[in-house]
């Protein structure tokens, strides 16, 4: 190491040995597109998404060798949250579009002694063809997408839960037709990750939607498809969807108690689903805690449509993954 070649006339010159130009390559590269959140898309395209994932499912999922648009790419899923259906439903979708999936606990990387997204981020920008981030605050998610240049998607953040709320969506038009019109219901924590994520859909998909919460907990999202009441009757009154989600959302462990008492009154039932459409649907994003957040009666009763929607995590996901490499393909 460190020996250079002698020249004729006997002095040691150092060979020069120089770093291929990553810049220049990368500025040659399409630019990723990332989905961080639900208004990352047009209505346009999440119904290009929709109309793709209902005809994968009549052609019973099946992929030819000409229809894996991740053939040869590894995604890496970094989680700092537990997950069972996100992390499930994107190790499936990677795989069954051609690609390899590598799971990443931050507990386990040098995120947890205090490393830097943004490190983090360009070491796997350099390694991996895409990245599903699953974390608490949005902005530490921005940070990845900025600086990894590679796509990004949001599987979870403190802000929002985007994937979910798309394959909600889409299980609602499955079974019920256009959304374009109808009034959704949600009952209980209105500021929670999913229901920002509902409100940011409204206006995209031209639904009404009702939150029935708690003045302390509701939805800091405002546009004009968007109501907020503290009447839970009110806000399932002839609704067309009544969805509920968790009361104690993921590191809000510590408030339990005060959070079970203030949502007391807004348990999704039977008493309440008779205020709304006589064909109403009940989803439940999971897990569901029976005798809280939803009667353990009306969960049973309607556990078709809620595991349906569970599955469809799946679906979406591969149609989002599908528009999302495809869109970065196109764009130079």
């Amino acid at each position: 190491m460190g020996r250079g070649r002698r020249s004729a006339c006997g002095r040691r010159r150092t060979l020069a040995i120089h770093p291929p130009q990553r810049e220049a390559t990368m500025a040659q590269s399409p630019l990723p597109h990332h989905f961080l959140s639900v208004t990352d898309t047009s209505e346009d395209e999440a119904r290009a998404i929709f109309e793709g994932v209902a005809r994968q499912k009549r052609a019973g999922n099946t992929n030819n060798e000409e229809d894996l648009p991740l053939l040869g790419q590894s995604w890496a899923l970094l989680f700092r949250k537990p997950s069972t259906r996100t992390r499930v439903s994107f190790e499936l979708a990677i795989r069954q579009l051609g690609g390899s999936t590598l799971f990443l606990s931050a507990a386990e990387l040098q995120l947890s002694r205090g490393e830097p997204m943004e490190d983090t981020a360009r070491v796997l920008g350099r390694m991996v063809q895409g990245a599903v981030i699953r974390t608490f605050a949005q902005e530490e998610i921005v940070a990845f997408a900025k600086s990894s240049g590679i796509p990004t998607v949001n599987a979870l953040t403190d802000q929002e839960h985007p994937c979910q709320v798309l394959a909600d969506i889409f299980t609602f038009e499955e079974k019920r037709g256009p959304i374009a019109g109808k009034t959704v219901a949600f009952l209980g924590d209105a500021s929670c990750n999913v229901a920002r994520s509902w409100a940011l859909a409204a206006p995209l998909f031209r639904f009404h939607l009702r939150f029935g919460a708690p003045r302390a907990f509701f939805c800091d999202v405002e546009n004009p498809w968007v109501t907020q009441t503290e009447s839970p009757e009110e806000a399932v009154r002839g609704a067309d969807l009544l969805y509920t989600d968790v009361w104690i959302s993921m590191g809000k462990e510590e408030e339990s108690a005060v959070r079970e008492k203030a949502f007391s009154a807004y348990q999704l039932n039977s008493r309440l689903l008779r205020r709304a459409k006589a064909e109403a649907l009940v989803l439940h994003c999971l897990p569901a805690h029976r005798g809280k957040e939803i009667e353990g009666e009306l969960f049973e009763e309607r556990a078709g449509d809620i595991f349906d929607q569970a599955e469809n995590r799946l679906h979406v996901q591969k149609g989002l993954l599908r528009w999302l490499v495809g869109r970065s393909e196109r764009v130079q």
